[in-house]
C-alpha cells in the first residue's frame, strides 16, 4: 500500500486516452497513485493484474460503461456510450516524436519474444528509421511483427500511427468534457501538468493529492544527461526527431499529418522544444 486510503470519493469516470511512446508509463503511475490514494477503482492494461481487457472490447464489450472509476492510459481511442458524460484527458505528444521513440523501442528497448537488436527487430534497425517511422504513418505498419512499443497487436482495430491521430481529432478533441494535455508540459512543466490531471477527479481535497503525487515523481520526467537507445527512458527533450531524421523524411510526416500537427498546437515547418503546444479545439471539427 503506496498511501492511506481516504474515505470513498463520489463514483464517476475518469478515462485518460494517449498513445504509445508519449510517457503512458509516467501517466499510468501517476493515475493509479491518484485513484489508491483517493479509494477510486482503477481498471488498467498495466501492473501486475490487468483490469481493462482491450480484445473484449475490440470485440464489441464496452466495459467502461459498465463500470466507475479511473481507465487509463488506453493508448488507443475505444469507443464507448459512456463518454459523452466522462472526464476525458488526452495526453498527447508530437507524433515525429512518437514514431522517432517507437524506432528504438521496435528495435532496441522494449520487451517481447525476441531480445533487441536481433532478428526480425535487427533488420529493421538495419533499414534505418527514416523507413520505419514512414512505415509506421502508413498503411505498411501491418508488415511489423509483434508489439514492442507499438500496439501492434491491436493494429487492425487502431490503425497506423497517422491514422490514431486522426480518430482523436474525429473522436475526442473538440468534445467540451475533454481536457487536452501534453507529453511536452508533462517534461518542461511537470507541475502544470499534474495540476490539470489531478483536476479530472474532481476530488474532495485534490491539494494534498497534488502534493503527494508530485513529491514522488517531478524527478522522474527530467531529462537525463545522455541517451541510452537501450533504456526506456531513452531520450526526453521534445524535437528529437529533428536530430534523428532525414529533412526530406520530415517533409513527408509533416504532408501526411499537418492536420494533427496543426490542430494540436505542433507547427508542421518548425518545433521549438521549449515550447508547450497549445490544443486548437476548433480545428478539430472542419
Amino acid at each position: 500500500m503506496l498511501f492511506r486510503r481516504r474515505s470513498r470519493e463520489p463514483e464517476r469516470r475518469v478515462v485518460a486516452f494517449t498513445v504509445h511512446k508519449a510517457g503512458s508509463m509516467v501517466l499510468h503511475r501517476v493515475l493509479r497513485d491518484i485513484c489508491e490514494h483517493n479509494d477510486i477503482e482503477y481498471h488498467s492494461e498495466n501492473g501486475p493484474d490487468p483490469k481493462f481487457p482491450a480484445r473484449k472490447i475490440f470485440a464489441g464489450t464496452d466495459y467502461i460503461a459498465k463500470h466507475t472509476g479511473c481507465f487509463g492510459p488506453i493508448r488507443y481511442f475505444v469507443p464507448s456510450r459512456a463518454l459523452p458524460e466522462a472526464h476525458i484527458l488526452l495526453h498527447l505528444r508530437d507524433p515525429r516524436d512518437v514514431l522517432t521513440s517507437m524506432f528504438f523501442s521496435y528495435c532496441f528497448m522494449h520487451r517481447g519474444p525476441e531480445p533487441g537488436n536481433t532478428g526480425r527487430r535487427k533488420e529493421v534497425a538495419d533499414a534505418g528509421i527514416d523507413k520505419f517511422v514512414l512505415d509506421m504513418s502508413s498503411a505498411a505498419a501491418a508488415k511489423y511483427n509483434g508489439d514492442y512499443g507499438t500496439g501492434g497487436p491491436y493494429l487492425e482495430h487502431i490503425g497506423n500511427m497517422a491514422e490514431r491521430y486522426d480518430r482523436y481529432l474525429r473522436e475526442v478533441i473538440g468534445r467540451p468534457n475533454t481536457l487536452a494535455i501534453s507529453y511536452e508540459e508533462m517534461v518542461l512543466d511537470f507541475p502544470s501538468w499534474l495540476r490539470k490531471v489531478v483536476s479530472r477527479f474532481e476530488l474532495n481535497d485534490s491539494e494534498e493529492t497534488y502534493r503527494i503525487v508530485a513529491e514522488r515523481y517531478a524527478e522522474s520526467v527530467k531529462p537525463g544527461a545522455s541517451e541510452d537507445i537501450f533504456s526506456h527512458k531513452r531520450k526526453v527533450v521534445p524535437g528529437d526527431y529533428k536530430e534523428k531524421l532525414q529533412p526530406e523524411t520530415i517533409a513527408e510526416l509533416n504532408r501526411r499529418l499537418r492536420r494533427v500537427l496543426d490542430a494540436l498546437g505542433y507547427s508542421s515547418t518548425e518545433y521549438e522544444a521549449t515550447s508547450i503546444p497549445q490544443v486548437k479545439a476548433e480545428a478539430a471539427n472542419p
